[in-house]
């Protein structure tokens, strides 16, 4: 349960990232996501954000924070850490576009 409150919160925090109305909602908002991609357990809930948010922003968060996760340099993650993201995310995409090609070896080669 508790993951899921937090997977709410998070929606709402992106929510109101993008489409807050006054600069201050929206800066506490950027910070609070901010602090939540450098957490510890930021793989975790990106894929739980990917796999049961509801909304297109934190979704958007999701594969962004993954995505840098991956690309950033020097590189923070462990090899073993990077393979479990090029796996969940080819896993992903298999499960959820139905126009993928498993085997496209582009995308494993780009998530390198």
């Amino acid at each position: 349960m508790a993951d899921e409150q937090e997977l709410a919160q998070l929606e709402l925090l992106c929510k109101q990232l993008y489409e807050a109305t006054g600069a201050t909602q929206r800066n506490e908002a950027e910070k609070a996501l901010l602090t939540f991609t450098n957490s510890p357990d930021c793989l975790t809930k990106c894929q739980l954000l990917l796999e049961r948010g509801e909304s297109s922003y934190a979704q958007l968060l999701a594969a962004t924070t993954l995505t840098k996760m991956v690309s950033r340099t020097p590189c923070s993650l462990t090899l073993q850490q990077r393979l479990e993201i090029r796996n969940y995310i080819l896993r992903y995409l298999a499960n959820h576009d139905q126009n993928f090609q498993a085997t496209d070896a582009s995308i494993s080669a780009t998530l390198f």
